[in-house]
């Protein structure tokens, strides 16, 4: 009987001496978003749901079909905005109505907050009316219902500058869907600086997966998590884990692969939304993304295929950002994807870098211009100096450098646009 009780402490000792948690191996994981979000559904807070739960956002993020149909995409913006105000009024220690050292929640009382047109349908309006209750906004607000008016912007030039020099604006990522399970990312932006406008993005950005049990139903959250970190640098989104015990970010969390690729892609989204009509940057904006290839940034030259799928993004400073940081590590860059930021990218920085690789390209280059393509360029203001890459030549001139790139028709000058 000695032994046995022996024996038995002997082994509970054992069993304590174990860390608290392990990670199951991600092989154990279900393949499919389905059988993923049936662990979230049926699972205990843990290592197994938490890994399912990223299994899960890579897969959509990655591999997700872009959800078009305007009643849908309406319904879970709709959905989407409700839980955020009602999260910015909760009786919490979150939010805050001014300053930059915490999320903020004035949009609450900040009359009419503009949606960036393009997902929602342009006739989505919306009123949600809430009571603030927490304890660090004006007292003024507390316990007193306000009303948010939210209504898509007739075009982008409309919700830039509304952002940049009056009220909120809110912006949707694609909706990307498959088995059901809708991933829904919406980001809240607030005047920035003056100098030049510029806008303020907010954090977190909200991060939410989403499932209809019927066609025209309600939107039922599978995983809408609140804003948890007092510090807005703290949580970059909803998804990220947070010290239950400092609210902010948790240092006991090793971020994941996973985790580096989801912030990642937040950071590279937030570009599209630096208005493309200004040619200057705003301090914070160099901030929010480091434009001398993504400096700093978890891409290296083992991770660089977290990018390389945005180098043809619909957007121009993506595009731009993406090749740059792709030259820097020494990836292959066509002629043509550089002087695309020359041509299409207005902010004077971005341009400076690309024109800097072009022309150490140039300089690098061997390829010797044929006749007749000397003849052409010279025609075209080639007087001294001609230097030619591929598709590209560079030539210096009385008022100095002058590029030309070759297409269709032909060799034709290009400048840099103002």
């Amino acid at each position: 009987m000695r032994l046995l009780v022996l024996s038995c402490v002997l082994v509970a000792s054992a069993a304590l001496a174990r860390p608290k948690s392990t990670f199951i191996e991600i092989k154990n994981l279900p393949g499919t978003v389905k059988g993923l979000a049936g662990v979230l559904e049926k699972e205990k807070p843990g290592d197994f749901r938490t890994q399912a739960l990223w299994a899960m956002e890579t897969k959509l993020r990655e591999k997700g079909t872009e959800v078009t149909e305007p009643d849908v995409v309406d319904g879970l913006l709709d959905e989407t905005l409700r839980r955020i105000f009602e999260d910015m009024a909760a009786a919490s220690e979150i939010y805050k109505w001014e300053g930059d050292d915490a999320p903020r929640g004035d949009v609450l009382i900040r009359g009419v907050t503009l949606v960036f047109p393009g997902r929602a349908s342009s006739g989505f309006s919306k009123s949600y009316t809430v009571r603030p209750q927490g304890k660090r906004i004006d007292r003024a607000y507390l316990n007193t219902d306000c009303t948010v008016k939210v209504q898509v912007a007739k075009s982008p030039a409309e919700w830039f500058t509304h952002v940049e020099t009056k009220g909120w604006g809110v912006a949707m990522d694609p909706v990307l869907a498959t088995d059901g399970v809708h991933r829904v990312v919406v980001r809240l932006f607030s005047k920035g600086g003056t100098e030049p406008p510029s806008i303020r993005h907010e954090r977190p950005v909200w991060v939410g997966f989403f499932r209809q049990e019927a066609t025209g139903g309600p939107w039922n959250p599978l995983v809408f998590n609140p804003a948890e970190a007092k510090l807005a640098r703290d949580q970059e989104t909803t998804l990220l884990p947070v010290d239950p015990k400092t609210m902010a970010a948790d240092p006991k969390v090793k971020p994941t692969d996973a985790m580096k690729q989801h912030v990642l892609a937040v950071r590279l989204g937030d570009l599209a939304f630096i208005n493309p009509a200004r040619a200057a940057l705003h301090e914070t904006e160099q901030r929010w993304t480091s434009l001398n290839g993504l400096s700093g940034a978890v891409v290296d030259e083992k991770t660089v295929k977290w990018i390389e799928p945005l180098r043809t993004s619909d957007d121009a400073l993506t595009r731009a950002v993406v090749v740059l940081k792709l030259a820097s590590l020494g990836v292959e860059v066509l002629p043509d994807e550089l002087f695309d930021v020359v041509v299409n990218v207005k902010q004077a920085r971005v341009q400076a870098e690309a024109l800097l690789v072009i022309n150490k390209r140039i300089d690098a280059s061997t390829d010797a211009p044929a006749e007749a393509d000397t003849a052409v360029l010279t025609k075209l203001g080639a007087t001294n100096e001609l230097k030619v890459w591929r598709t590209l030549a560079r030539a210096k001139g009385g008022s100095g450098l002058k590029y030309f790139r070759k297409g269709p028709n032909g060799w034709e000058p290009v400048v840099p646009k103002k």
